[in-house]
């Protein structure tokens, strides 16, 4: 429900942005606004959920360490993809990243206020 409903935050963002996207030969062929990246906004928010999950599953340190740093890695590549393609300028990539990271702390917050926990604390398995 997150992602989809951070996918309807990014058509109102970019709605009232507007921006076209860059004037370049790209490799492949993308219509609609250019600010905020979609891709880049949903891969945050998919991405950064998925690292809020193995932060509250896993108890080792390292687990931890490389699920969060992969999936980082994850959300960087596919926004250099973007620009890398020629459907995105790098302020677009960033402002995705931004509002998702926006839209992510807010999921979280949500999350933990309906859990009655504290988001740093580890989910309880009974």
């Amino acid at each position: 429900m997150t992602v989809a409903l951070g996918g309807g935050f990014n058509w109102l963002l970019k709605e009232y942005f507007k921006r076209q996207r860059p004037d370049i030969e790209a490799l492949v062929e993308q219509g609609g606004y250019s600010f905020p990246s979609g891709h880049s906004m949903g891969s945050f928010i998919l991405y950064g959920a998925l690292a809020f999950a193995v932060f509250r599953l896993y108890d080792h340190r390292w687990s931890k360490f490389i699920g969060a740093a992969a999936l980082l890695l994850l959300v960087l590549l596919i926004g250099l993809s973007r620009i890398y393609l020629g459907v995105h300028y790098p302020s677009d990539i960033l402002g995705g990243f931004s509002a998702g990271g926006v839209w992510l702390a807010f999921s979280i917050l949500v999350y933990t206020f309906i859990k009655g926990a504290r988001p740093w604390r580890k989910i309880s398995r009974a």
